[in-house]
């Protein structure tokens, strides 16, 4: 049992703790590091007392993992169980983490798991808006039984009582608790370097109040070159000068946001060549032993090619990169030795800002600019809030620093509306698909069915739930209509042929089980039945004129025969007025069938692929082929299994640990007792 805090609690965690006693359901939207993991815990404390088990879901893999250790240190070994897919450890235990997939998946199995559950936190509930998983969410909340209460949390969002009115409509008394200010204070600063003369780095405050800074609008261009002033000599200050301010400043250990893998590696990579040390010779012997405990199992060859002595030599000085590139090995590590203060600064993609829990003194943002895919767009205020939310660790800093650099495409103006600004508008992102349909035709009337979509927190919000002609319902019966077609459905009851599609939780949904109908897995060995998947699994990143020359021989037909078969449906679903935009790609098939047939590493990586990438792309095909062998016929389920078993290897089972060996370091993280 996790025992009482030995120290003050804030006003909003007595708040929610008073709510959860009172037996009700609570919606907590507080900032980032501000201890709304004590909310959680206070619930998983309350199961655990009144016999009952506890479910701990999280948004991605990695922030379960961290939960998983977080929660075992608390309550002991064998005492938390861990679900994500790639790990299964305890499972029946009375406290469970999980991601949210998960509890979706057993609770539209009706799985006996949920039977004797007592409690639901949903960490990062703000995640609903997500356009790919935030239907995850709702699914959820509009399926647990009756009598689950829940913990959700958030990002602090501008609309939580809306929010919060959806919940209290859906899931009975649930009480909204709001807390703004963050624990610890945050400065934004504005950095320019200056061209002329001595070059010169300066540091502008940007206001938190509503007046101009004229100071700092000076060094926009539009705005000199309206006043008729000379335009040039500033520039986006040198990574190297922004570390020296963070050193001169004592500003250390930080986050320094870049949107790109390739510029991440670089500037840990120029540190390195530049001789810089941030780590003193205890610590740096700290990080040797550490790792070489725990990179053991990795071959001289796979650590030739994954560019160990490169990435351990940053660590050792306390440089690291952290993006969705890096093996996630890699980045668990980088994780564990930045929470224990073995690591000064970290190049990291945004990816780092979602979910884990790593404050840092400062966080640097290198432009305001993201590219989104087709086009460059600012950062919205919720991105930015999540970005600088790492700033500031609870117990240790007096106040946290955002450094953001100047750049020529962004004006003062917009770096101020976006520091000053709290507007994040939490939008549902909730959309049937089909295997959402097939698990309602099998588990619901239509009668129900309509009416869980009606209660949907899209539904909520365009204020038309009471009109059966309503968007989402138009969608059960379009989707139902295609269904129909395809011999999947009849009468709102699956038919035999469209069982299996209540079973693939996968974004190409009805492809996989029309490809399995029309035996285009059949006859294939292990490695050619995971090239031939790959291609319901795999996008390809980058230019997309950089084409990768399409395989030969049966798999080249079988894809050729799925991608007519995905532009049948798209065609059928866009006469019944639905949207199929999935797009096969055999850009990794090749990979994977040399994978699995026992190539190593170093020819899977050969070319641009990054070991994170192609991890992350094995793991993928080996779920779904998971999820093949469950609804194939014998032969073609003996095929994935074989398959699954030679893909689960070498780095990519690494990739999956989960430890607890980190190295303690006196660091204070937002929910620790020393935080108080």
């Amino acid at each position: 049992m996790i025992p009482v805090w030995p120290f003050k609690l804030d006003s909003f965690q007595n708040e929610a703790i008073k709510s959860i006693d009172g037996g009700h359901s609570v919606l907590v939207a507080a900032p980032t590091s501000s201890g709304k993991t004590v909310v959680a815990e206070h619930a998983i404390n309350s199961a655990i007392a009144a016999g009952s088990r506890a479910f701990y879901t999280a948004p991605i893999k990695a922030l379960s993992n961290q939960k998983f250790r977080d929660l075992t240190r608390m309550l002991g070994p064998g005492q938390v169980g861990l679900l994500t897919g790639d790990n299964a450890i305890s499972p029946g235990a009375q406290v469970v983490v999980m991601t949210t997939e998960v509890l979706r998946n057993m609770l539209y199995s009706d799985s006996e798991a949920v039977d004797d559950l007592g409690w639901v936190v949903l960490d990062e509930v703000h995640f609903l808006e997500d356009p790919y998983r935030g239907a995850v969410w709702e699914e959820v909340l509009l399926n647990l039984p009756g009598h689950v209460r829940v913990v959700a949390l958030s990002a602090t969002v501008s609309n939580a009582e809306e929010l919060g009115s959806w919940l209290n409509e859906i899931r009975g008394t649930t009480d909204v608790i709001v807390e703004r200010n963050r624990p610890v204070p945050l400065r934004s600063l504005y950095l320019i370097s200056e061209r002329r003369g001595k070059r010169q780095l300066h540091r502008v405050p940007i206001s938190k109040g509503g007046e101009s800074n004229t100071k700092g609008e000076r060094y926009d261009l539009e705005g000199r070159r309206a006043r008729g002033r000379q335009a040039y000599g500033w520039s986006p200050p040198k990574r190297r000068e922004v570390l020296r301010e963070l050193q001169r400043s004592h500003l250390l250990p930080a986050i320094h946001f870049i949107f790109s893998r390739a510029g991440c590696d670089d500037a840990r990579d120029s540190l390195i060549r530049d001789g810089i040390n941030l780590n003193s010779q205890s610590e740096n012997a700290e990080v040797e032993s550490f790792l070489s405990s725990r990179l053991m199992d990795l071959s001289p060859e796979d650590q030739n090619v994954l560019s160990v002595s490169q990435w351990k030599e940053g660590l050792r000085r306390g440089i690291a990169a952290h993006h969705a590139g890096i093996l996630p090995l890699f980045k668990e590590l980088t994780e564990e030795l930045f929470a224990s203060g073995l690591l000064k600064v970290v190049y990291a993609t945004e990816t780092l800002a979602l979910g884990v829990n790593l404050p840092a003194r400062s966080v640097v943002i290198e432009k305001l600019m993201k590219f989104t895919g087709d086009t460059h767009e600012l950062l919205t205020p919720g991105q930015f809030a999540q970005l600088t939310g790492r700033a500031g660790r609870r117990g240790i800093d007096a106040e946290g620093s955002a450094l953001i650099c100047w750049s020529p495409f962004v004006t003062f103006k917009q770096v101020a509306e976006l520091a000053r600004s709290n507007e994040f508008l939490l939008k549902s992102a909730f959309r049937p698909t089909y295997n959402m349909i097939a698990n309602l035709m099998a588990t619901r009337t239509r009668e129900e069915s309509r009416d869980l979509l009606a209660r949907s927190f899209a539904q909520f919000q365009t204020h038309s739930r009471q009109t059966e002609a309503s968007n989402l319902v138009q969608i059960v019966d379009r989707m139902e209509r295609v269904l129909e077609q395809r011999e999947m459905a009849s009468s709102w009851q699956l038919t035999e042929r469209g069982k299996p599609l209540a079973r693939i939780h996968n974004e190409a949904d009805l492809l996989v089980v029309e490809a399995l109908r029309a035996r285009l897995l059949d006859g294939l060995t292990p490695g050619e039945t995971a090239a031939v998947v790959s291609c319901l699994t795999y996008k390809k990143r980058g230019p997309r004129n950089l084409m990768v020359p399409e395989p030969g021989g049966r798999i080249g037909r079988r894809i050729r025969s799925i991608s007519d078969l995905s532009r049948s449906i798209r065609e059928e679903s866009a006469d019944q007025g639905v949207a199929h935009e999935f797009q096969t790609s055999h850009g990794l098939a090749e990979r994977i069938m040399h994978w699995v047939d026992g190539g190593s590493l170093t020819s899977a990586l050969e070319g641009t692929m990054s070991a994170g990438e192609f991890v992350r792309n094995v793991r993928l095909v080996s779920d779904l082929l998971g999820q093949i062998e469950k609804v194939a016929d014998p032969e073609l389920a003996a095929a994935a299994f074989q398959a699954i078993g030679n893909l689960e290897r070498g780095v990519v089972v690494m990739a999956g640990a989960v430890s607890e060996s980190a190295p303690r370091h006196p660091t204070v993280t937002a929910d620790s007792p020393e935080a108080a």
